[in-house]
């Protein structure tokens, strides 16, 4: 009785991710597959305010509820070389100092109350449905988004991607002879703008993904990662 009346009176304050990134960040093998490092350039954070999402289909997301320093930080792609799907985009890592996460916060936005994620393995993040992940901070979202609709008015019969983004993908294509490989990433500057925003492949495409703040020993942020569930996997989903 007493440990029921404690259980709904208790309240959470943060969710653990169910794996340490170091593991991926320090071995170049995890569970018998390669893991390959890229590293994809810096992101402009002028307000500390970062979005993560699927940046074709929810630019609007709201940015994440805690705030970073302001300045410029390299996005790593952790790759999965597996044997049987070819190389797949297992995490992304958004990198503000060298010091070592000792524990993964999950990331929330406002709105989202962490005491109603009550079954082992729910999380709050972002829907993916044009198979892409992607970090930038608030200011390059509302650039982005004016961006958009200007495109929009002037292609109205266009897509965004298709004639434009397409070509912008093309570009970090590891073989730019091959018709099949398309490029995985873009780290795009806006025009008319010194902003910046993200974009890349997302594990093993659409579905729902989480991010998670790594918090080093004095309790700072160090990183910001999104799990596409490729490595490490929860045994739920294993």
């Amino acid at each position: 009785m007493f440990g029921l009346f404690k259980k709904k009176t208790e309240k959470k304050t943060e969710i653990l991710s169910h794996a340490d990134y170091n593991l991926i960040f320090d071995n170049k093998t995890i569970e018998g597959i390669p893991v390959d490092l890229l590293e994809i350039g810096n992101l402009k954070v002028p307000t500390g305010k970062i979005v993560v999402c699927d940046p074709l289909v929810t630019p609007d997301m709201k940015p994440l509820k805690r705030e970073v320093k302001t300045g410029e930080y390299p996005i790593k792609i952790y790759i999965a070389k597996t044997e049987n799907s070819g190389d797949r985009y297992a995490i992304a890592k958004l990198e503000f100092n060298n010091n070592r996460a000792e524990k993964w916060i999950l990331a929330v936005r406002d709105g989202e109350d962490i005491s109603e994620l009550t079954e082992k393995g729910d999380f709050f993040g972002f829907p993916v449905d044009a198979g892409l992940g992607g970090f930038f901070d608030v200011k390059a979202g509302v650039e982005y988004l004016k961006f958009q609709d200007d495109f929009m008015k002037s292609n109205p019969n266009g897509n965004i991607y298709d004639d434009l983004f397409a070509a912008e993908f093309k570009k970090n294509a590891k073989d730019q002879n091959d018709p099949n490989d398309y490029g995985d990433w873009i780290n795009y500057k806006l025009p008319k703008s010194e902003l910046n925003i993200t974009m890349f492949r997302s594990g093993y495409g659409d579905g729902m993904y989480p991010a998670f703040w790594g918090i080093d020993e004095n309790g700072e942020i160090t990183s910001l990662v999104i799990d596409f569930f490729v490595l490490l996997l929860p045994e739920d989903n294993e």
